[in-house]
């Protein structure tokens, strides 16, 4: 795991050249020897967009490419995108229709790829590569791992998951920074009624499966073999703490966390109102924006959203509102986000997957998507939306949960089961007052249990469920605070709200929940993301003022890369809230000075 003092930005030779004039620069990760980070990558990353429905497609032979209607990709396809401002290719890939299935000497299966389908796959690798863009490959619609028997089927789906990445891992070992690998894309239990929940047995085989992707690419031989970034998924890729929370995170500076999230689902793909992008449906962002902050970003894990898009069911104006949205959270955890585009752009039922933006027929955006798009470009394109500002989790000092109002206790505790539908799975109705919902009152829970409990409000009926999570959870005493604003953004006037229940999202045990006096933000001055305990000049947060700080601010006055906001702040060398030529000028001379 990255410390969040360890972002360094290395550098080749030519950066010299930038002391007296302007450098032309090696691209990112084109040799051994000018590596970058994880955070270097995913910070260039910036926004991607998947080529959905193509080379995922499962259909035999010569025809896979284009069995669910999609054309052939072309340079041209990608171009398009590349001309838009994506900077991302994601490209899902299936490949056991192209895999030939043998025996070896001792009657073990092995499975040889196509190179054929091999050299296809480089060809659209290559679409994008040699743009300087990123590529994301993966393994996509494997039915050897989306299965019913998933939870016992593990020592097969190892050895096959090997052998694959084994050969695609040495097919591509030259390839540098800009090409990472996935290892899979939403493994599950197919056909099980939590099938995409998942549950603990579930959970142990997608934490095997990753840890075998990322020991076999490492295994390979490569300039690149130990900083390659590498994708792993959560179960069913979730964007739930509920799934997440029992991710076990190889302890590798090069891996990233691989989610995918059509939130809020009501309005993204599901049966809600999709005419407005209500506070209601922020509400489900912030949540699931915070939770990833708190389990990832927080911890100087890397995430990349593999996968987001909402569906058009005629609704441009909204979309934009919620790509916004969207957007400005993830810039400010940041966090890339790969749009999903299948290209079908006609909802025919109330949940089908409209996540069309680029009509293929003529690499043109749709009419009723290009905004958009657009809305999310504009985001990217705001420096006042600064990249990963808000990565990390404020302070808060909170009263006592004894001192407040008691509204549920039980020293034994109460035991929760996740899956249990039948009312198993959270607390009793309990009755809350308005005051104890008050702007000056948060609700605290002690709880024992991987992820924190999920609040839920009801009215007098016990209609209108609305779920909130936690804003802050002390790990150490087992204690989730639910803030009166959260509350407020996802219910409305909190005076109607009678009821109130905590509910398992994994397995846990309830043993109090008391209404408490609102916490109160706390300044760290030692916090290390404070701008002013870094030097003026050193915009790699290094503690030092070098080469490497003039190369950084050189590119990103070049638009090649993005700055945090300390770094921001400290690429202002003359302190006038602006970044730009006399800020490379001042520090130019300062690294004169210095050398």
């Amino acid at each position: 795991m990255q410390s969040k003092f360890h972002k360094i930005f290395t550098v080749g030779t030519t950066a010299v050249m930038l002391l007296s004039s302007i450098a032309v620069f090696p691209a990112f990760g084109g040799s051994a020897e000018n590596v970058m980070t994880a955070d270097d990558i995913t910070q260039n990353m910036t926004i991607g967009w998947n080529i959905g429905n193509s080379l995922d497609a499962t259909g035999y032979g010569s025809s896979q490419e284009t069995s669910w209607g999609n054309p052939t990709v072309t340079q041209e396809l990608i171009d398009a995108v590349k001309a838009k401002g994506f900077n991302t290719i994601r490209i899902p890939t299936t490949w056991y229709p192209n895999v030939t299935t043998t025996t070896d000497e001792n009657g073990k299966p092995v499975y040889t790829i196509s190179e054929l389908w091999l050299q296809r796959v480089q060809e659209v690798v290559d679409y994008a590569y040699e743009q300087d863009m990123y590529v994301i490959l993966n393994l996509h619609h494997e039915e050897w791992i989306n299965r019913s028997d998933f939870p016992t089927a593990y020592d097969e789906m190892s050895e096959r998951l090997k052998q694959m990445w084994l050969q695609i891992a040495a097919y591509f070992k030259d390839y540098d920074q800009h090409l990472i690998f996935e290892g899979m894309n939403e493994p599950r239990q197919t056909g099980a009624s939590y099938e995409w929940q998942g549950n603990a047995e579930c959970y142990e085989v997608v934490n095997k499966l990753d840890n075998d992707f990322v020991e076999t690419v490492r295994s390979v031989e490569s300039p690149y073999q130990n900083t390659r970034l590498l994708m792993i998924p959560s179960y069913a890729a979730s964007a739930y703490a509920s799934s997440y929370s029992s991710l076990d995170v190889p302890d590798d500076d090069y891996v990233a966390v691989s989610l995918h999230a059509y939130t809020p689902y009501a309005f993204a793909m599901g049966d809600g109102d999709h005419t407005t992008f209500s506070s209601n449906y922020q509400s489900d962002l912030d949540t699931l924006f915070s939770d990833i902050r708190y389990y990832f970003t927080d911890k100087d894990i890397p995430v990349v959203l593999g996968e987001f898009s909402a569906s058009n069911f005629n609704n441009t104006a909204a979309r934009c509102d919620w790509a916004t949205y969207y957007l400005t959270w993830t810039k400010k955890l940041g966090i890339p986000c790969v749009l999903w585009d299948n290209n079908a752009i006609t909802n025919y039922s109330s949940a089908s997957e409209a996540h069309g933006y680029l009509d293929r027929s003529n690499n043109t955006w749709y009419e009723a998507s290009e905004p958009v798009v657009d809305a999310m470009m504009a985001v990217m394109n705001d420096d006042s939306v600064v990249w990963g500002s808000e990565s990390y989790l404020p302070t808060w000092k909170h009263a006592d949960i004894n001192s407040g109002d008691i509204i549920y206790e039980n020293a034994d505790g109460l035991s929760l089961i996740a899956s249990d539908g039948n009312g198993g799975n959270c607390t009793p109705g309990l009755t809350v007052t308005p005051e104890q919902l008050g702007e000056d009152r948060e609700i605290a829970i002690r709880y024992t249990g991987n992820s924190a409990p999920i609040l839920a409000l009801c009215d007098e009926n016990w209609k209108n469920w609305t779920e909130i999570n936690a804003y802050d959870i002390d790990e150490e005493n087992g204690i989730a605070y639910y803030s009166h604003e959260s509350m407020a953004k996802a219910w409305g006037d909190l005076s109607t709200a009678a009821h109130l229940f905590a509910r398992a999202g994994s397995d846990m045990t309830i043993y109090l929940i008391s209404s408490i006096a609102s916490a109160e933000l706390v300044t760290d001055p030692d916090g290390p993301d404070k701008p002013d305990l870094h030097l003026l000049g050193d915009v790699n947060l290094d503690d030092a003022i070098t080469v490497a700080d003039v190369v950084l601010l050189q590119k990103y006055l070049l638009g090649e890369t993005t700055l945090t906001k300390d770094a921001y702040s400290c690429a202002d060398v003359d302190m006038d809230e602006t970044v730009n030529g006399f800020d490379l000028t001042g520090l130019r001379q300062m690294c004169l000075e210095n050398a």
